[in-house]
């Protein structure tokens, strides 16, 4: 009987650490997948955020386009008169929401004032210069010059801003100084606009207007400043345009001006006040530049957005886990197992898409895509960037001498040194074809001791070519080219640069850097 009652008591005890073992074994499964799932859902909001940002940086850059074009056209037309600047901006502004209104201000001198508004007053008899005050718009005050808006449209919907002098108000006088000097389009700080809902913001932008004397260079310090093409954006209406349906109502995405010490939010699809939102989670997307402003994206999801891209696949299994535990780890540990599988499967083909097969480094269409990406980010962030060509000297007298199985061994082992020298990991080196590599270096002003480098470590590295006419060891030659800050080339120029550089070692004997 004892026994009877010792194995029973056995089986109960057994039984009790088995369901407690299974409910842990549950429960430790359920928050990881929860923890994994938190991680996944964190990651594809910052892609879609990413991806928004992306889009109405394009959507106003194409905005701007219209702006520039309408300059140009200006540019090359007689007097401005009401009637061309009508037939200028009419189909343009029907077609871009977007745009509030076009204008057109001259610069007009103190003693030029008087006659300037006799003329305007013929086709305007109510035409007066006012500048901003504190009970509204009040006539201008004596200044040196003056910008007034002379012709805006549609002038039925921003009648009031004629006349308005521009140079009156601080921050856009700012602007126009910039614009003026550069010679560039520059964009001023967000401004309210009345035809917005609430909390929403416009911004101008200022295009300078020139007359070039007859024999000069044709550049801003040769020419005379007649005025400013004025665009008149709406914030609300681009991001609308860039975002469409993909604006949802349980995401707060914000687009902010973060030019300097200045912080100032531009438009906000939501109210941030109300319940529900998860600014724990608020994600900021990467600065773009506008009109010499710099912009940035960001969002803020919401509670119901969380749960929306959640599953109940952690609840499911730490439920069933309890009752059923074999059952459920067992099929669980398959389902991870796959999914182990196919994650391993998609990186190794990431790998092999990206990486060649015999040296490990960055394959020659990783490479081409980086120097891309690094050409108009050092375009972009005004910073040098640099490229070195290198090359195996004789390496076909080497495959002749040893063979080719010992010649790709020659490869892997100066591919080897080349990536242990590379330390910052925005370098990249690449296999650039046959017995040639590439090395990428953003932000580098001076890659000729980095250069050097590379070649003494490949001497020191001493692996026999006797059959080379310049050493009886492996020797590379280097070609080195830099592109300096605010000079636009593309990567293929780039490319060819360091080519050419590379060819001039070559030919200069080998074992040389060529460039800098």
């Amino acid at each position: 009987m004892s026994d009877v009652r010792f194995s029973k008591r056995r089986i109960i005890v057994s039984a009790v650490v088995s369901l407690l073992a299974g409910v842990a074994i549950s429960l430790g499964l359920g928050r990881l997948l929860y923890t994994e799932e938190s991680r996944t859902v964190a990651l594809e909001f910052k892609a879609d955020i990413d991806q928004l940002s992306a889009s109405i940086e394009r959507e106003v850059l194409l905005n701007l386009e219209i702006l520039y074009a309408l300059k140009a056209a200006v540019g090359v037309m007689p007097d401005m008169t009401r009637a061309r600047f009508e037939t200028l901006t009419r189909k343009v502004l029907d077609r871009s929401p977007a745009i509030q209104a076009f204008a057109w201000a001259p610069i007009v001198e103190r003693d030029q004032l008087p006659a300037f508004l006799r003329e305007q007053r013929k086709t305007y008899p109510e035409f007066s210069v006012t500048e901003a005050g504190a009970e509204g718009l009040s006539p201008v005050r004596a200044r040196a010059e003056y910008v007034p808006v002379q012709y805006i449209e549609p002038l039925a919907d921003n009648r009031a801003a004629l006349g308005f002098d521009l140079a009156s108000e601080a921050s856009r006088r700012k602007a126009l100084t910039r614009a003026g000097e550069s010679g560039e389009m520059v964009a001023t700080a967000g401004i309210r606009l009345v035809q917005e809902p609430e909390d929403q913001n416009g911004f101008l932008v200022f295009a300078p207007l020139y007359e070039f004397a007859p024999g000069t260079s044709g550049t801003v310090a040769d020419s005379h400043q007649t005025g400013f093409i004025n665009g008149v954006f709406r914030v609300g209406e681009l991001v609308k345009q860039a975002v469409g349906s993909e604006l949802r109502t349980d995401l707060l995405l914000e687009v902010i001006d973060r030019t300097g010490d200045e912080e100032t939010v531009l438009y906000r699809s939501g109210r941030p006040d109300a319940p529900g939102w998860r600014f724990a989670d608020r994600y900021r997307a990467g600065q773009f530049e506008i009109g010499g402003r710099q912009w940035s994206v960001e969002a803020v999801p919401s509670e119901g957005l969380i749960k929306e891209r959640r599953g109940l696949l952690p609840i499911f299994v730490s439920s069933a886990g309890i009752v059923l535990v074999c059952v459920v780890v067992g099929y669980f540990l398959a389902g991870a197992r796959r999914n182990a599988q196919l994650s391993e499967a998609k990186a190794e083909l990431e790998r092999i898409s990206l990486t060649d097969s015999l040296t490990g480094l960055a394959n020659r269409r990783h490479f081409d895509a980086v120097l891309e990406q690094e050409v108009r980010r050092a375009s972009r962030e005004k910073t040098p960037l640099s490229l070195v060509m290198i090359d195996i000297d004789h390496f076909k007298e080497y495959n002749d001498e040893y063979g080719h199985p010992a010649g790709d061994q020659c490869l892997v082992q100066v591919a080897e040194i080349l990536g242990a020298m590379i330390k910052r990991p925005a370098d990249l080196v690449a296999r650039y074809g046959g017995e040639e590599f590439a090395i990428i270096l953003p932000d580098t002003a001076n890659p000729t001791p980095i250069a050097k480098a590379f070649r003494n470590a490949v001497l020191d590295r001493g692996i026999p070519h006797p059959r080379s006419p310049v050493a009886d060891i492996v020797t590379i030659s280097l070609g080195v080219t830099t592109i300096p800050p605010e000079t636009e080339v593309d990567p293929g120029e780039v490319v060819d640069r360091a080519d050419k550089l590379l060819y001039e070692a070559k030919e200069s004997g080998r074992n040389r850097v060529c460039g800098g």
